[in-house]
């Protein structure tokens, strides 16, 4: 079985930025453990970040109204953290070079869906260069 969790919120400190989401639903006993993957869902405009468990995955989604705080982990060079609501931070390792690769694919390719295309060039186009 998969869960998906969706980030509500980003908080952006010194030399990090965490991502808050409602991870309620998550049993206490869950070790997860950050892939370094990430995927893109162009119907749902997000970028999903897999966790993993002993025994399955679990999708991290940031949607599009996220994005802000994925362009300022790239262009300030901050570490990504995702922090569940037991108050555990996660270290989301490979976040910052799989999102790099991958707006670099999508922005002017329709093969992603125009809307998605679109608004990874409008968010993160001056990064791209």
């Amino acid at each position: 079985m998969t869960t998906r969790l969706e980030v509500t919120s980003s908080e952006i400190f010194e030399d990090k930025v965490e991502f808050v989401c409602n991870s309620e639903n998550l049993s206490g006993e869950v070790s997860l453990a950050p892939s370094g993957q990430v995927l893109v869902d162009s119907d749902s405009l997000s970028f999903i970040y897999i966790l993993e468990t002993t025994d399955s995955f679990i999708y991290v989604s940031f949607p599009k109204e996220q994005w802000n705080g994925l362009k300022t982990v790239i262009t300030e060079e901050k570490d990504a953290f995702l922090k569940l609501s037991n108050h555990e931070l996660l270290n989301l390792k490979g976040l910052k070079g799989e999102l790099e690769y991958l707006i670099e694919n999508i922005s002017g390719n329709a093969n992603y869906g125009n809307e998605m295309m679109k608004s990874v060039e409008e968010i993160f186009q001056p990064i791209s260069g």
